[in-house]
């Protein structure tokens, strides 16, 4: 292709062509050249026409130059532009604009400042064309002091007011996240058009100012402005699903209901707000489904722990002509494969990451870490993280959390110090999930040192996740009034999980009077959530206050909260079956029912006694008795082996914390029938091995 740049013309003009007709020859050959350019978009005739220029003798021409480096940066060879704009002697400002705003365009933005850069030392002033195409730049790369520069520039130049340019400040300061600047220089604005409006609905919805964007939409409307599909588009963004589910309304009455990206972002509307067959149809109504309605709907499935239709949709997706995985699609089924411990789909899609060629991708790889850890299988998650040759934080991050999970707080904060060697920097997510770690392994003094180092060493200022590791570290260990001070001394108003911890070390270490304090406290915060009531309740339970246990109940019901239920899954043969306490209409209910009354008196054999303090019910202790032999988790484990095989190891995935009368049960199964267990409940791994769990009682 270099040839075409640089050539010598066969057809060089005569000696004898008068000058003045020479001149009209070539206005004419450039006009029918810029023509042809205007209607080029494909790359075959466009190096066609190019080549035309060069031998006709007029690759010297500073408006054919242009033009050419103009429709390559359109057709996306922006590096065919650059080339053919080192090769222009007599540069002009409008060169310099067209290769600022084609590599803006294709997303080059670090090259495209370089180049106005380059422009203002070459003393090239720059218009506001220019400006334009540059700020793009700055706000993609969040470079808020460079952004503010260029502003502070266009104002000493008195360019006057320019409604392109103005409106580009305000999509760069909400790329920045100065919302109030944004509105100042919008409200500012003498002329504003339907884009500049889209600019600062769009920056306050996407920094999460729902009430600011609605409000300027509804202020968009009243001045009589048409809405556009990018307008619809940012208010669809907001999270709020009834503001969310009228614009879908506005969206029908204006017409644009069957375009692509308005589909898929209702489908993701929907999926936000746990309305899954809503998004379901909206998926269902796309003619020509696209990658990202594919991984849209894949993500909703895997999100609402739907881990059939997941599948389901999985292989359909695979079936699909033209569709052909991406990392995101990847990242989206391992991370259902994660949430749902389903080991053997795991390990199906990892061969598919292999298949597809992004073994070598970090973002794959850390999924898959991910994948490993949360499956308890830490063999296969050491061993794909030691054969990446690149690593960064988020892979380290993953498997110093699948060693916290797993107990092993000694090994994740050896893995966290190896890390350090390496050169890597921890981040806010390393420091969680080493404090994560030690919390469960009770290695008390270490995290209370690491927590320490936080701000001396690393910089890093401690966050709401960071203070509710280390109360529940220090709760854990028993040292529930250094966990309140420590709380009451935050810098940050405490949230749901740090109140939570507390009451849960409240209830374990039977500090009734400090817990209800702190119930009162967390029912201030978030009255409308049920895990606050039961927890609360179960406490007074576990204080032989059964009145104000069942208090606590009936204000669950009269605030409207809904219990989330406690299930467990599992996973056998590649298919996921899940369980719930004291549910009948199982298939293989009464299989199940009749295996599990032998287990259980087998295991009452060993020397396992029912734990009735498990129950925080004011009933007869058989009833109690009863409710234990049915929880979920047993029900799953007795269906685990009835169906597997002698050796297998059964791995169950709860949503709840485990209680002590099933954590003790494990322990004696695992014994009498020879089986490792691998139960994960909502706050860690216990591993059930010849009668011993993992957690050495730590939990």
């Amino acid at each position: 292709m270099n040839r075409l740049y640089k050539m010598t013309s066969r057809y060089s003009w005569r000696q004898n062509v008068p000058f003045s007709l020479h001149l009209k020859i070539i206005r004419v050959a450039c006009y029918s050249h810029a023509s042809i350019l205007q209607e080029t978009r494909d790359r075959k005739p466009l190096q066609q026409v190019h080549a035309q220029i060069i031998v006709s003798n007029l690759s010297d021409n500073i408006f054919l130059c242009n033009r050419l480096m103009n429709v390559y940066a359109s057709c996306g060879l922006v590096t065919t532009a650059q080339i053919i704009f080192s090769q222009i002697s007599n540069r002009n400002l409008v060169s310099w604009t067209i290769l600022i705003s084609g590599l803006t365009k294709n997303g080059r933005f670090l090259e495209a400042i370089r180049v106005f850069h380059e422009m203002i030392v070459h003393e090239i002033m720059p218009n506001e064309k220019t400006i334009a195409s540059v700020l793009p730049a700055f706000g993609k790369l969040g470079i808020p002091l460079l952004g503010k520069s260029l502003h502070c520039y266009w104002v000493r130049q008195n360019y006057g007011d320019n409604v392109f340019v103005e409106t580009g400040f305000v999509d760069m300061y909400s790329k920045f996240g100065c919302m109030k600047t944004a509105r100042n220089v919008f409200d500012n604005m003498l002329v504003r058009n339907n884009v500049s409006w889209n600019a600062i609905i769009s920056g306050y919805s996407e920094n999460g100012y729902g009430e600011e964007a609605l409000w300027m939409f509804n202020r968009m409307r009243r001045k009589g402005l048409c809405t556009d599909i990018y307008t619809l588009m940012s208010v669809i963004s907001i999270e709020d699903f009834r503001v969310g589910s009228v614009i879908h309304g506005l969206i029908i009455t204006s017409g644009y209901e069957n375009d692509q990206l308005v589909k898929t972002a209702l489908m993701e509307l929907y999926i936000n707000g746990n309305f899954l067959n809503d998004a379901y149809c909206i998926f269902g109504e796309i003619s020509k489904k696209d990658m990202v309605a594919w991984t849209l709907m894949l993500r909703g499935f895997s999100k609402s722990s739907n881990w059939r239709r997941t599948i389901e949709h999985f292989n359909q997706m695979m079936g699909e002509d033209g569709i052909k995985l991406d990392f995101v699609s990847l990242i989206t089924i391992l991370s259902g494969c994660s949430s749902s411990g389903a080991l053997q789909q795991g390990k199906r899609v990892h061969a598919l990451v292999i298949k597809t060629g992004f073994q070598a991708d970090i973002f794959v790889g850390s999924a898959v870490i991910d994948m490993y850890a949360n499956c308890a299988s830490m063999k296969d998650t050491k061993s794909y993280f030691e054969l990446m040759e690149e690593k960064d934080v988020a892979c380290w991050n993953a498997l110093i959390s699948g060693y916290g999970m797993m107990g092993r707080g000694n090994e994740a904060i050896e893995l966290f110090l190896k890390m350090k060697c390496s050169g890597l920097t921890p981040d806010e997510s390393t420091l969680v999930s080493v404090l994560y770690a030690c919390s469960h392994t009770g290695l008390v003094n270490q995290g209370l040192q690491i927590f320490d180092h936080m701000i001396k060493d690393w910089n890093i200022i401690p966050n709401s996740k960071h203070y509710a590791c280390v109360i529940d570290l220090l709760g854990r260990a028993g040292r529930v009034k250094e966990a309140y001070s420590l709380m009451k001394s935050m810098h940050l108003q405490p949230g749901l999980d740090i109140y939570s911890s507390l009451l849960t070390a409240c209830k374990i270490h039977r500090n009734f009077e400090l817990g209800e304090e702190v119930s009162r406290e967390l029912l201030e915060l978030k009255p409308s959530d049920a895990g606050n009531y039961v927890l609360l309740s179960n406490m007074y339970a576990l204080a032989g206050d059964w009145a104000r246990a069942r208090q606590s109940r009936v204000s669950l019901k009269l605030n409207n909260a809904k219990k989330i239920p406690g299930f467990s899954s599992i996973e056998i043969n590649g298919e996921m079956f899940t369980f719930m306490a004291s549910h009948t209409d199982h298939p293989n209910y009464l299989e199940i029912e009749e295996f599990l009354r032998s287990l259980i008196f087998e295991i009452k054999a060993l020397g396992y006694e029912p734990d009735t303090n498990s129950v925080f019910m004011d009933v007869s202790d058989d009833v109690k008795k009863d409710i234990l032999f049915h929880h979920s988790e047993k029900l799953a484990i007795a269906f685990a082996l009835m169906r597997t095989k002698p050796g297998t190891v059964i791995r169950v995935t709860k949503n709840l914390r485990i209680c002590n009368d099933c954590h003790s049960a494990c322990t004696f199964i695992s014994k009498a029938y020879g089986r490792v267990l691998a139960i994960k409940d909502a706050n860690r791994f216990h591993i059930f091995q010849d009668g011993v769990c993992s957690c050495r009682d730590w939990w």
